[in-house]
């Protein structure tokens, strides 16, 4: 059964799941003990630096002035073990701000206390030490850094935030990203007009997960208007009491989400809840809909200035251009790859993440650089211009975490791509890229579920899964005039690596390209003749080729090789002995690599490694290593082929032993022998 990172929860389902044993944290504002400071009875990894005590946070619905504001509490203490720990002592609220209205911090008290001579010695912040920092026109950031911070010092800290913006119900983190938590805690309650949907991930379990049915008594001051619906100045006093329901969730000794190979970002994985506001349901009133569907979405952003309220003006600046690229063109797709080389050749971007412009279609087009969104949205209007069906697609980058295909949360987007339709065949471009070939798009982009932005908003997707990287290296070695073993590599590289080289050659030059090589030869060899195929033809692979002599010994008659040269898998990329979340390649892989040596004549074959051939979960996966001397003739062949790119954290471990097997038999050596 595959583990999800998403599951969907619906606040009418939640059952009561009371946990036996602890139901609540013993830490507590001020309560100190020396005994606090003890390390032993932590469960934890020893070699982290500070321990999460406890966090424990509650989100709930008040009375305010003239209808319900949201209130948000939390309190957290941390024992800092060493110097490495001391970043838990600088903390950030983020604060939320729409026009003249924004939420603000209440009650912030925060104490360090260090032990020194057996007692408990406490240093208090003082409140000038919290300074405001506004980092967009929709965030404000409080931040401070509690005093007197040692090695071995506990801090705590607790504050609330009260908000004017009560459907902007807060998520929680359970887990840490570096340090262990030993009790996470959230509570959240809901007055019965607001209906959320709740997004959980993760894969801690609960320690409690329980709710609570009750009423509560809200009472507020309204405005009374005047005749013709004009206002009176005056105001009346409402109360109601609408049923309430109180969720709460509970980790314990959760282990820090730590970053290993092969994960797109840790916050697809890290145990969170987070809320999505569907629904308004006050009494004797239409219901409010406010969790948009996946087509209303698309009407909106298609008519905002923000994103496509643009794309189908006559934008007669561009017309000029778009005619020259394309007069010439025979085929709709070659109209549609001259229109696109002329964007990715001339335009710079300056932000790979942005899910809406920044400026108008003209001020791109003029200042020749802009977001990914911007480049890519006046590539779709000059597609457009040219009489081409083309449309932006809304996605998310692998680094910026998933999107979740239900619903449109707009904050799951990130970046932007163009999509047209071309002699019957559809084509998806990304011109922020100076390497891709038309119809390619950068391996960041395939992270499964995107959206076109039509009024359709037809689902589409970008898998790893579907996402082949094919590479093919073949080494041929022989004995020179001089006797020395001289010898000749080629490679055809996947496409993604083929977009890294260009990139490398373009900042370093080919000569430093072909130094690093022969370093990463795994012997002493001296390169030379070494050319670059396809390396302007961001459509094909780059074909790498030199000849290299290798250096011998001859003071020992012994010559020792690695025959996988610089294609040796020298280290298992799965470290950890366990891992709580998948792994994620951005490809399908397939390396295939050939080796034939001529041996001289005076030299025979001391050592030789056996043949292997490993399969990976009944055939998903291959491996092999084939080895066969003939005469004076070594013949090597290597391949490894994985069937998929993402596998559940339950197949972590034979995906660890496969690739382990891969170190081992890469490590071999052949060894020759001077005869005598």
């Amino acid at each position: 059964m595959r583990i999800r990172a998403f599951t969907l929860l619906f606040g009418a389902l939640f059952l009561s799941l009371y946990a036996a044993g602890q139901d609540k944290s013993s830490a507590r504002f001020g309560k100190i003990s020396p005994d606090d400071f003890k390390t032993d009875p932590y469960k934890i990894d020893t070699g982290t630096s500070a321990v999460i005590v406890a966090d424990i946070g509650s989100s709930a619905f008040e009375s305010g002035n003239e209808g319900f504001i949201q209130v948000f509490k939390q309190y957290k203490r941390v024992h800092i073990l060493n110097k490495n720990g001391y970043d838990e002592a600088n903390v950030t609220i983020y604060l939320h701000v729409d026009g003249q209205d924004e939420e603000r911090v209440n009650n912030l008290k925060a104490v360090t206390y260090n032990l020194e001579n057996g007692k408990v010695v406490e240093t208090r912040m003082e409140s000038k030490s919290v300074f405001t920092e506004k980092r967009d026109k929709n965030t404000i950031l409080k931040k401070f850094t509690l005093p007197a911070v040692k090695e071995g010092a506990i801090i705590e800290y607790s504050y609330s935030i009260n908000s004017e913006f009560p459907y902007r119900l807060r998520p929680w983190a359970f887990q840490d990203m570096e340090h262990p938590v030993l009790w996470s805690e959230y509570e959240i309650t809901l007055p019965e007009y607001f209906e959320y949907i709740f997004l959980s991930q993760g894969y801690h379990p609960f320690h409690i997960k329980d709710s609570e049915n009750s009423r509560k008594h809200f009472s507020f001051r309204v405005p009374v208007t005047g005749g013709y619906g004009t206002a009176s100045g005056r105001s009346e006093s409402v109360s109601v009491t609408p049923g309430i329901t109180r969720h709460r969730w509970v980790m314990k000794d959760v282990e820090p989400l730590k970053e290993e190979n092969f994960v797109t970002t840790l916050g697809n994985h890290i145990s969170y809840i987070e809320f999505q506001l569907a629904a308004v349901r006050y009494p004797n009133s239409p219901v409010q809909n406010i969790m948009s569907t996946w087509p209303k979405y698309m009407e909106n952003i298609l008519k905002a200035d923000y994103y496509g309220g643009s794309l189908d003006k006559n934008n007669n600046f561009m017309a000029d251009e778009v005619k020259a690229l394309t007069t010439s063109a025979a085929t709709e797709a070659a109209k549609a790859e001259n229109i696109y080389n002329y964007v990715r050749d001339n335009f710079t971007c300056t932000d790979f993440s942005n899910r809406y412009t920044e400026q108008s279609l003209k001020t791109t087009f003029t200042k020749k650089n802009g977001s990914v969104t911007d480049i890519n949205l006046l590539l779709v209007a000059m597609l457009r211009q040219a009489g081409l069906q083309a449309a932006p697609v809304l996605l998310s980058t692998r680094s910026h975490g998933k999107v979740y295909s239900l619903y449109p949360i707009a904050s799951r987007f990130n970046y932007s791509i163009a999509s047209v339709q071309a002699d019957g065949a559809t084509y998806h471009l990304d011109a922020t890229r100076p390497y891709l070939g038309f119809g390619k798009l950068h391996a960041s982009c395939y992270n499964g579920h995107a959206r076109m932005v039509t009024p359709e908003a037809t689902a589409l997707s970008f898998e790893p899964d579907s996402l082949k990287e094919h590479r093919v290296t073949g080494i041929f070695i022989a004995p020179n005039e001089k006797g020395e073993l001289a010898g000749h590599f080629q490679q055809q590289a996947s496409y993604f690596e083929s977009y890294d080289l260009r990139a490398k050659v373009k900042e370093k030059g080919e000569e430093s390209y072909f130094k690093d090589l022969a370093k990463n030869f795994n012997s002493e060899v001296s390169v030379k003749n070494g050319k670059i195929d396809n390396l302007k033809d961001y459509k094909e692979s780059a074909i790498v080729e030199c000849d290299f002599t290798l250096n011998m010994d001859n003071n020992t008659g012994m010559v020792y090789l690695h025959p996988m040269f610089s294609e040796s898998m020298r280290k298992n990329p799965f470290k950890s002995a366990i891992r709580r979340y998948p792994v994620e390649m951005p490809a399908v892989m397939d390396d295939n690599y050939t080796l034939s040596i001529q041996l001289p004549e005076t030299y025979a074959v001391e050592e030789i490694p056996k043949s292997t051939i490993v399969k990976y979960n009944d055939g998903e996966g291959l491996f092999q290593f084939l080895v066969q001397q003939t005469g004076n003739m070594i013949q090597l062949r290597s391949r490894i082929k994985l069937g998929r790119a993402n596998y559940d954290p339950d197949e972590y471990d034979s995906l660890r032993q496969f690739f382990d097997v891969i170190v081992k038999k890469h490590a071999e050596q052949i060894v020759l022998k001077k005869k005598s």
